[in-house]
């Protein structure tokens, strides 16, 4: 079995620190120096737990160990996704980067898409539609001697066009931002951050800041990626579907009636009967509009729960498990808020 680079320079610096410890007990004794023995002593003593702590994470994390089998069980007993093959190792961190922004994932037996896939698709759908609704609005009606412009009809609706694209651009935004922290995870956890932590315990000045960091690795690699387990069963409770087809069925009669209103605009005939039929295909987008309203309020509260107020929810609880393993690793860290969970 092969140790990473990492792991190989922490049972280095732990083996020096043996000698050290040991040379300045042996000094101790034969000077009758008694801060030389306390010193060598306490530097054997964290050795020792330094060499346990580098004894017990090799198998539990090294070449898919304990952990990465055990998240992998708890993970695909219930839930899968495709993931690049960096993220493989830990079966809870290509879910959630299937659920979050990649090519979607498996869950209680059904497949969805992820959260950016049906963000960018509603996203594309919205600016279709506020294009053409935008040509629409800015463009005065002329046929004969009567006149109008929609743009009183069509502004409100523009307007919350635009807010629905920009939270859905938020929400994509947070996904992408998340699966690549995840991702980083997944890649630095274990070759890096882990030794690092390790090493920097083994000295007395950093041995706080190494117990902080071991506690962290722990709280991101296994807490917060299981975390996503829960949120996508939260999320999967609630039946939201999102398709745009309403949104392009829309579009595509928003477009009709443009090239209706083009095509009225230099017309001298049946002004009357013009202006009726280009009346009613404003008032009818106007209540196709309305009566999407609450299904893309339900969209909207979906991918806010799903890419903020869950996502909250996964910090806290990993700040906590960060906490406790810390002190398990003799840091104690506070973060104020978390205080009084």
């Amino acid at each position: 079995m092969s140790l990473p680079f990492g792991f190989g320079i922490a049972i280095a610096v732990l083996t020096v620190m043996i000698s050290i410890g040991g040379i300045a007990l042996g000094v101790g004794y034969a000077s009758n120096n008694k801060n030389l023995k306390d010193f060598g002593r306490d530097e054997l003593y964290q050795s020792a737990i330094n060499g346990i702590i580098i004894g017990a994470f090799i198998p539990l994390f090294i070449n898919f160990g304990i952990i990465p089998s055990l998240i992998s069980s708890i993970t695909l007993s219930s839930a899968s996704a495709q993931c690049p093959a960096y993220l493989s190792s830990n079966a809870a961190i290509c879910f959630a980067y299937g659920y979050l922004s990649g090519g979607g994932y498996t869950f209680g037996g059904l497949s969805h898409p992820s959260i950016l896939s049906q963000s960018t698709a509603l996203i594309i759908g919205f600016l279709g539609l506020n294009t053409v609704l935008g040509v629409i609005s800015s463009t005065t009606i002329s046929i004969g001697v009567i006149s109008f412009s929609p743009a009183s009809i069509l502004i409100p609706i523009i307007n919350q066009l635009q807010f629905f694209i920009k939270t859905l651009t938020a929400v994509s935004i947070s996904s992408l931002v998340q699966s690549s922290v995840l991702s980083a995870i997944a890649v630095s956890s274990l070759s890096v951050l882990l030794p690092i932590g390790i090493i920097l315990r083994t000295f007395f000045p950093t041995r706080k800041l190494g117990g902080f960091m071991i506690g962290s690795v722990l709280g991101l690699y296994i807490i917060l990626p299981l975390s996503y387990l829960l949120n996508a069963a939260i999320i999967n409770s609630y039946s939201i579907n999102t398709s745009n087809s309403t949104i392009v069925a829309i579009t595509n009669a928003s477009a009709a009636l443009n090239n209706d209103i083009s095509a009225a605009t230099a017309s001298k005939n049946q002004e009357n009967t013009l202006l009726s039929g280009i009346t009613g295909a404003l008032q009818g987008i106007v209540a196709a509009f309305s009566g999407l309203m609450n299904q893309l309020f339900d969209y909207i509260s979906y991918f806010i729960m799903a890419a903020f107020i869950l996502p909250a929810f996964s910090i806290a609880l990993t700040a906590v498990s960060v906490k406790e393993f810390s002190a398990l690793f003799g840091s104690e860290i506070n973060f104020n808020m978390f205080d009084l969970v």
